[in-house]
């Protein structure tokens, strides 16, 4: 059994999680995480546009399969699936919110195919706000 997360949190610096699957985020922003960095879905390997309609298999297992998504921190999630953009313009980002980035990767699962879904390697910069 996993110790409980809530005593790890500091209120007084940045809590960044690591998780390998994204679907820990809803509760990583309820706890008061301000970043959360996932992989696991491989931005959903294979994707395909019809009617301009992007559809994924990833979708049947995350509601967050590739990119950077963001939900009110310290906000209950039973409000279903956070905010989702590819890109985030500034005047998009709230002030007090969770974001989840969640990177594509390069592999692949089951067969090796990517389709509509290439591979990524992300460098990330944190700064002071």
């Amino acid at each position: 059994m996993l110790a409980p997360i809530e005593p790890l949190i500091r209120r007084d610096m940045p809590n960044i999680l690591l998780s390998h699957n994204p679907n820990s985020f809803n509760r990583a922003a309820e706890l008061g995480i301000e970043l959360s960095l996932a992989g696991h879905t491989h931005g959903g390997q294979i994707q395909v546009e019809i009617l301009d309609h992007r559809l994924s298999p990833a979708r049947f297992i995350s509601d967050y399969v590739a990119g950077l998504y963001q939900r009110p921190l310290m906000a209950p999630a039973n409000d279903g699936p956070a905010e989702s953009a590819s890109l985030l313009p500034a005047s998009g980002i709230q002030s007090a919110a969770s974001r989840l980035y969640v990177n594509r990767g390069l592999g692949t699962v089951g067969a090796p195919v990517r389709l509509g879904v290439p591979p990524e390697i992300s460098l990330l910069v944190l700064r002071r706000a």
